[in-house]
């Protein structure tokens, strides 16, 4: 089951302005300046003075708190530097570094370590894109082993259909296999960029999202979920709410 607490939420195209994909009446979300969760904890988000995303801030009531930096080469994307702060395990930290980044894909490494530099886990990564919809995300281990595969499937209105999901041994055969699909949207207002936790660090990307309207429902073999969302009066979603869990998530903007 796809638990709340992992959701990480922010609209699409935090900076305001218009995307690409050559419809200039979608996607122009305010700022996002916090989601809450009630009884789980806040994330809070900061921007320079283009707008540019460059702070995420973290607290989770029950685990960890943790804090996202973020910095630009002329205004693209070039490294992100997460400090996981847990009780229980100490810090962690996470450094992703962009070797490319444009409108149809990115590239670059993803290194976990602890405080001591220790790198427990090493990993290059490649995103693609298509009209500002994330398409699939792959990470591979030192050796160039495939470690993950995520493949994300929409209809001819860009409404995600199909999330599949794949981890692979060293050997490279596959260890588990996930797939979910989606049936029911919401067009209603603006689209959130991202409705679960399903890639690493999904809200670092500022112009992409998942898809164009939000989903109603995720099925999970034989289990189905439902999800509702309110908008303001500029169709920037304001709460985002997980029925079967019974929770909802309110997202603030900055005016």
């Amino acid at each position: 089951m796809i638990a709340f607490l992992g959701w990480i939420v922010s609209c699409t195209n935090d900076n305001g302005e218009t995307t690409n994909n050559g419809d200039t009446t979608e996607f122009r979300a305010k700022l996002l300046k916090r989601t809450t969760v009630p009884g789980l904890g806040e994330t809070n988000y900061f921007y320079n003075e283009q707008d540019k995303l460059i702070l995420i801030t973290k607290v989770n009531s029950r685990t960890a708190a943790d804090s996202t930096f973020l910095q630009y080469n002329n205004g693209v994307l070039s490294q992100v530097e997460q400090k996981i702060y847990s009780p229980f395990g100490g810090i962690t930290n996470i450094e992703i570094i962009f070797a490319q980044f444009t409108s149809t894909g990115a590239s670059g490494t993803y290194t976990v370590f602890d405080e001591s530099g220790n790198a427990p886990q090493e990993q290059t990564f490649e995103y693609t894109f298509s009209d500002n919809l994330m398409k699939s995300a792959n990470f591979f281990r030192s050796d160039g082993s495939k470690n993950l595969e995520r493949i994300y499937i929409h209809d001819e209105n860009g409404n995600l259909t199909q999330w599949d999901q794949k981890f692979y041994r060293p050997g490279g055969t596959v260890h588990t296999e996930r797939s979910y699909t989606f049936t029911e949207w919401d067009a209603n207002g603006l689209s959130t960029k991202s409705l679960f936790y399903w890639t690493y660090n999904m809200d670092i990307f500022q112009d992409i999202q998942f898809t164009k309207n939000n989903c109603l429902n995720l099925i999970d073999g034989d289990e189905i979920f439902t999800y509702s969302f309110s908008y303001d009066p500029e169709g920037n979603v304001t709460n985002y709410n997980a029925i079967e869990a019974g929770q909802s998530m309110t997202l603030e903007y900055y005016d």
